[in-house]
């Protein structure tokens, strides 16, 4: 599947790879699954002849129609299916996701998926450049990956939280007055410099090099840039995690 690249609110490009069709019909699948368990724990042994019986099945319509605008909305665009699939729904202009783009994105279900069967939504997901459905597209928003190319991954934290801070010996003890956005525009470069090997890049390269050491006030700045910027970059997870 494509990627996308998303602003954050720091004005940093982040790269998500957009989530496929395949992943959110599985992350369909399981909130439906999860929708037809509730229901029949909801109807289980319910009196067709009494009072509560109505009750139960206007808390079943209830909890069926409004089941994904309100897991979206408390599990920050992820129902239980998207967070079981690592996706989410995001804003593409990289604002946070408010009530109106959830409502959205809810209300167009009826057309991109239930009366076409899912049809429009595939459709419109595989020839979008953004992999919007309908909803996506007047809504602003898209469905990510929610590993990214550049940010923290656990993998980087677990293992570097394995190296005790007074067992490890820093090269740059100093990394730690960077901020997290500083650190997220590093890791965004190497990963531009290692993909896109390029002269711009290998001056972005050294420019942000010497911003980094003279930052942390470190006087020499070995030859090996890549090799300096992944050093600060683990050290800094290690004195800050």
């Amino acid at each position: 599947m494509a990627n996308i690249e998303i602003n954050t609110t720091q004005n940093v490009k982040i790269e998500y790879q957009l989530a496929g069709v395949g992943h959110r019909f599985l992350a369909f699948l399981i909130d439906f699954i999860i929708l037809f368990v509730l229901i029949i724990l909801i109807s289980f042994n319910s009196d067709e002849t009494s009072i509560v019986y109505y009750l139960v099945v206007t808390i079943i319509i209830f909890v069926v129609v409004f089941y994904t605008l309100a897991s979206e909305l408390i599990g920050n665009g992820q129902t239980i299916g998207k967070l079981a699939m690592g996706i989410k729904v995001v804003k593409l202009n990289g604002d946070e996701m408010a009530f109106y783009d959830y409502f959205t994105r809810w209300s167009m279900r009826l057309i991109d998926i239930y009366f076409s069967s899912g049809t429009i939504a595939m459709l419109l997901i595989t020839s979008n450049k953004n992999g919007q459905r309908t909803g996506d597209i007047i809504a602003g928003t898209t469905v990510i990956k929610k590993k990214n190319n550049y940010g923290f991954q656990l993998y980087d934290i677990q293992n570097l939280n394995k190296k005790k801070k007074e067992d490890y010996t820093f090269e740059y003890p100093n990394a730690y007055q960077l901020n997290e956005k500083d650190v997220i525009l590093i890791k965004n470069l190497l990963y531009r410099y290692k993909k896109f090997n390029n002269q711009a890049h290998h001056n972005a390269l050294i420019n942000l090099s010497s911003k980094v050491s003279e930052t942390l006030n470190i006087d020499t700045i070995p030859n090996n840039k890549i090799n300096f910027l992944n050093k600060i970059v683990s050290e800094y997870i290690i004195l800050t995690r």
